[in-house]
């Protein structure tokens, strides 16, 4: 029972860092992710209660095959992350977020340093994937 407690808990957090991830809101520390970190520190940050490792094919569950193969495809061809290891826990930062505060939000949102805005940084890469493939966002932009 603990064993379904814990899988219910973990898709109930999968699907809330999938509508996160959907939305373009502000540089919240959910949305937010270590461009710097290695995929074995990710790896490492995922087993905490903290991170969440959010996998862009996600975002295609639900498509035809062919249609997601098509998205997931133009996606990998823009060289951006295949995964976002995003903090959904405890956020360090001014008024419990990491940016919305930095007077240098706007250039330092998606500057591939530290900590940066999953939209800022890819947003026209995963809009652009499906709209290559003619397939209509999962999420409202």
């Amino acid at each position: 029972m603990f064993s379904r407690t814990l899988t219910n808990i973990g898709a109930g957090v999968a699907l809330a860092a999938i509508g996160v991830l959907g939305t373009g809101a502000a540089a919240y520390a959910h949305e937010c992710f270590n461009t710097n970190r290695s995929e074995q520190g990710n790896a490492g940050a995922s087993n905490s209660q903290a991170w969440f490792t959010v996998h862009f094919e996600e975002l295609t569950f639900g498509l035809p095959a062919a249609d997601a193969e098509c998205v997931l495809d133009a996606y990998a061809s823009t060289g951006a992350p295949m995964s976002f290891t995003i903090k959904v826990k405890g956020a360090n930062g001014s008024g419990g977020v990491i940016g919305a505060n930095n007077p240098n939000q706007a250039t330092k949102a998606a500057d591939g340093k530290g900590i940066d805005e999953i939209f800022a940084a890819h947003g026209a890469d995963i809009v652009g994937s499906f709209a290559t493939c003619g397939v209509e966002l999962p999420f409202p932009v």
